[in-house]
């Protein structure tokens, strides 16, 4: 989210304090001071204790405005909160990637105790399909997730690669330095998404089911974002339900060439 939310930011163009997890991803922005947050959410406490004590600032008496979405979708619903149009979707300055080469980023499909996500999660065969085509097609793949016993596991079977990194090894600038040097990003839809198209690198991104909050139209908007490089794979009987937990449908006919087709499409 605060990846959408950086736009926002930028287009505000005035002196904000800003409560985010993420004070990295808006360093770059003149007039923005950052609140620490106060989440019970495991990935965000970690970036939180990571800051220096001095990244946090005490406000001003200031009117405040909570940042949300529904089903209108990211982008409308927070163009209704800050009540401007998206600057543009991209990154602060990145270190170099932690991997060289021709690689592919690759997402395998995880549960979280804290954040139920089960009827958006794609079926992970799929995101195994991708792995072996992309290996076989040359490219060296990187999985990267942040898994701990008991708060978030990864559901099997898990993709191919080269290089696991499944630990939370990599701290969100070079998380992300890694996804702006890939040739290319896959998985289920989260954070992978924003990220790649914010970072200009072709995305091929598998839904599941909970299409109601999770459909692409709903997490992308073409008047803002370039799509050029983006593939969705869509189930045929897209479920457009809104519940965490839900047995949507979620078979895709004819996943792995529909991905080939994609893959060749955008010549990488």
């Amino acid at each position: 989210d605060n990846i959408y939310q950086r736009a926002f930011i930028k287009a505000m163009n005035r002196k904000i304090w800003l409560e985010t997890p993420w004070p990295e991803l808006y360093r770059d922005i003149e007039g923005v001071s950052f609140l620490r947050p106060n989440t019970t959410l495991r990935t965000q406490r970690k970036n939180i204790t990571r800051q220096p004590g001095a990244v946090w600032r005490r406000p001003p008496a200031l009117r405040s405005i909570r940042i949300a979405y529904a089903g209108e979708g990211i982008i409308s619903g927070m163009r209704g909160r800050f009540g401007v149009d998206p600057a543009g979707f991209d990154l602060p300055s990145l270190p170099l990637s932690p991997v060289a080469g021709k690689y592919a980023v690759v997402r395998p499909v995880t549960e979280r105790a804290e954040w139920v996500a089960q009827s958006r999660n794609p079926l992970p065969e799929y995101v195994l399909e991708v792995s072996r085509v992309l290996r076989a097609s040359g490219y060296t793949v990187v999985s990267v997730a942040d898994l701990e016993d008991g708060k978030e596991w990864a559901i099997d079977p898990l993709p191919e690669a080269d290089i696991t990194l499944h630990n939370g090894e990599l701290e969100v600038m070079d998380l992300l330095a890694l996804v702006s040097g890939a040739a290319a990003v896959v998985g289920g839809i989260g954070w992978i998404v924003p990220a790649a198209i914010a970072a200009g690198v072709p995305g091929w991104f598998i839904c599941g089911g909970q299409g109601g909050f999770n459909a692409p139209e709903l997490i992308t908007d073409k008047n803002h974002m370039d799509l050029s490089k983006v593939g969705f794979a869509v189930p045929e009987r897209f479920c457009r339900c809104k519940q965490s937990r839900h047995q949507c449908d979620k078979r895709i006919n004819g996943h792995e060439q529909k991905f080939r087709e994609w893959l060749s499409g955008i010549r990488l």
